[in-house]
């Protein structure tokens, strides 16, 4: 989960900054984001108001695993949402620890749909084990990670004599690079895809280049690729002509790999999935005559699920306007919402588009 402090190199981004050291937090949220940290915090109160039935599902399932573990420990005392310092190098916010007379039980929840790495070499559970070990001065920690949408659950059992050492010195390795502002760029694909600071990275704006350099089209190349170093003005124009061919590239890549898949040809590491079309409610006066009648639904409550667009709702005034008239009442129109503060408009949207001669 996330850490609560925000750690500069918090547990969960160590094993990304192993990979790279270079490797960043993405800023902002998402929907995954928001419905892992909502389904946390149920399993952490055990309030499960708010979430849907599979939701509740998952978060019973780890609720149910947590208390048999401790049940299994004599005397156990529990800690919910608990930060860990790691060994004076990061910290971070362990969900469950569970502590008997010499050892520790570090639990984490994974609400996601993608597997991560078994406990046995999980760095975000090493670092939650280091913290346990100092914190409790224990002989043992076992780091569990509860993955219940992918029916997944890993544990592995750490010793201070064997393990400590070689699981502090690997953090501090990782921790001590991306320090490092000299450090090497390493790319890689999985990686870089969820990285924050791809947008500016060098060793990416050289494959960049390196593409841009065999397409049939020759284009003058900015001086510079990173985006932010990019000071000059006529520089930054040559960078607005490089970004759509660049993305233009990728939508080909993707669309003709699409027409390969279609054809028969399998592509390592990729696999054809489909999802539903968007669905769209037509006629919505005969929608509401059967939601009325079948199912009780009273306009109030009906109301808010319905979606209006100002456009044709505009049109649809002025269509029924004697003629001349009908500029007139659409202006009367929006003044009356407006005042009204049933129609409220968006921030603008600034952005730059090229000059036409």
């Amino acid at each position: 989960m996330t850490d609560k402090l925000h750690a500069k190199h918090g547990p969960s981004s160590l094993k990304n900054k192993e990979v790279c050291p270079h490797w960043q937090n993405r800023p902002g949220s998402s929907a995954a984001a928001d419905e892992g940290t909502k389904m946390h915090e149920a399993a952490e109160t055990g309030h499960l108001d708010g979430l849907n039935p599979e939701q509740i599902a998952q978060v019973r399932e780890c609720m149910i695993a947590v208390d048999q573990l401790q049940e299994e420990i004599p005397g156990c005392i529990r800690y919910t949402e608990l930060q860990v310092d790691v060994c004076g190098l990061t910290f971070g916010t362990a969900d469950v620890v569970l502590i008997g007379a010499y050892t520790a039980t570090v639990i984490d929840y994974k609400m996601g749909r993608v597997p991560v790495d078994d406990a046995e070499v999980n760095l975000q559970g090493w670092a939650y084990a280091l913290g346990a070990f100092d914190l409790f001065g224990v002989d043992e920690v076992t780091v569990v990670f509860l993955q219940p949408r992918c029916d997944l659950r890993t544990e592995h059992t750490f010793t201070r004599a064997a393990d400590y050492d070689r699981m502090r010195d690997r953090v501090a390795a990782v921790i001590e690079k991306a320090e490092d502002p000299k450090s090497p760029y390493c790319p890689h694909p999985e990686n870089c895809q969820y990285c924050g600071a791809k947008a500016c990275c060098p060793a990416l704006a050289s494959k960049a280049l390196a593409i841009v350099e065999k397409l049939p089209d020759a284009l003058e190349l900015p001086a510079v690729f990173n985006p932010q170093e990019i000071t000059q003005p006529a520089q930054m124009a040559l960078a607005l002509k490089l970004a759509p061919v660049l993305i233009d590239w990728a939508e080909a890549v993707k669309a003709h790999a699409l027409e390969m898949v279609r054809g028969g040809e399998e592509i390592p590491g990729y696999e054809l999935k489909h999802r539903s079309g968007r669905r769209v409610i037509k006629e919505l006066s005969s929608v509401w005559e059967i939601v009325h009648a079948e199912f009780a639904v009273p306009l109030e409550e009906f109301l808010p699920a319905c979606s209006i667009s100002v456009s044709a709702l505009e049109k649809a005034v002025k269509d029924n306007q004697p003629r001349g008239k009908g500029a007139a009442a659409i202006r009367s129109l929006n003044q009356q919402l407006t005042a009204e503060g049933l129609c409220i408009t968006d921030p603008d949207i600034t952005y730059l588009a090229k000059e036409r001669n």
